[in-house]
């Protein structure tokens, strides 16, 4: 038993031994190796910073070549902070190829391949977004404060960012739309202070006055607030159907001052009114009016008168 627990002994003390040397061995080869790359990483991180340096130079380089353009700020701003992500990782890649000599750039973006494959593909939208963002603020199709009838939608533009626009409706309602939907679809822009027209039609019968409608159209909309003079609204005859004379109503507006629709409200019921207290008879187009024999409605309305004095 003592000779057993003595080659125990002895075999545990080799092993620690053993363990020693062997750990002793890899710290001291791993100092040596960092001492001995030592200038490589000083080399490296020198390279770095003189890369920082000129991405920070070509960053105010930029900004000061831009700030007498029309370019948007914003759009200033993201191409500059662009331009440093750029340079600084060029300088990393630099760096890595001045530490590590085996390292190759080439076979890096190999491997990446089907990682950026991948990765494009599951954020296609966003970078649509993105670029589609970048083309507008340096394009400038329309600007903060214009009209636009995007789609179903319409409103004021309020904020143009890179991933989204942002367009107040006339009920108040924020909407955002994707920048690429807004590059890629057709635009109706109305400018910022521009003038807009309304149009308006109805229909009236072939026994009425056209002329006295027209002038009574022109009177009723000079008494409404908000529709400008210059362009004066126009009232023409645009079409002869069955059902009776069409007529046109053509009015401007300024969109900084007036809401459309309410505008538009005002002139029709002032519209509406006048032509009642003429005795004419508004309809929408399209309608079908019945016209029975002016004899006819006579005797309609005499035969109560009739029956009342029996």
């Amino acid at each position: 038993m003592v000779l057993q627990a003595q080659s125990w002994w002895e075999w545990l003390s080799k092993l620690a031994g053993d363990v020693q040397r062997t750990v002793l061995e890899s710290i001291t080869s791993m100092i040596t190796g960092i001492f001995g790359r030592l200038p490589f990483l000083l080399a490296g991180l020198i390279v770095i910073v003189i890369f920082w340096l000129l991405s920070k130079a070509a960053k105010k380089l930029f900004l000061l070549s831009t700030r007498k353009t029309a370019v948007d700020a914003r759009l200033r701003l993201l191409i500059s902070r662009m331009l440093v992500v750029i340079v600084v990782g060029l300088g990393v890649l630099t760096a890595l190829t001045v530490v590590i000599p085996s390292f190759n750039f080439g076979s890096l973006i190999a491997g990446l391949g089907f990682s950026s494959f991948v990765v494009g593909f599951a954020t296609k939208d966003i970078l649509n977004n993105f670029l589609s963002g970048i083309l507008i603020l340096w394009q400038r199709p329309f600007h903060i404060g214009d009209y636009l009838f995007v789609g179903n939608n319409q409103g004021k533009v309020e904020y143009i960012g890179v991933r989204a626009t942002s367009l107040r409706k006339d009920d108040g309602e924020l909407v955002l739309i994707p920048n690429g939907d807004m590059y890629s679809t057709a635009l109706t822009i109305r400018g910022k202070g521009a003038k807009r027209r309304m149009n308006m039609k109805f229909c009236v019968g072939y026994d009425d006055p056209l002329e006295q409608v027209k002038e009574l159209t022109k009177t009723a909309l000079n008494g409404i607030g908000g529709i400008v003079s210059d362009p004066p609204p126009r009232v023409l005859v645009s079409e002869l159907i069955a059902e009776g004379v069409n007529i046109t109503v053509n009015f401007w507006i300024n969109t900084n001052e007036s809401k459309p629709l309410e505008v538009f409200d005002h002139a029709a019921i002032a519209i509406i009114e006048k032509l009642d207290e003429a005795g004419i008879e508004v309809f929408p187009p399209g309608s079908m009016i019945v016209q029975r024999p002016k004899e006819e409605v006579e005797d309609e309305v005499a035969e109560p008168k009739k029956k009342s004095d029996l």
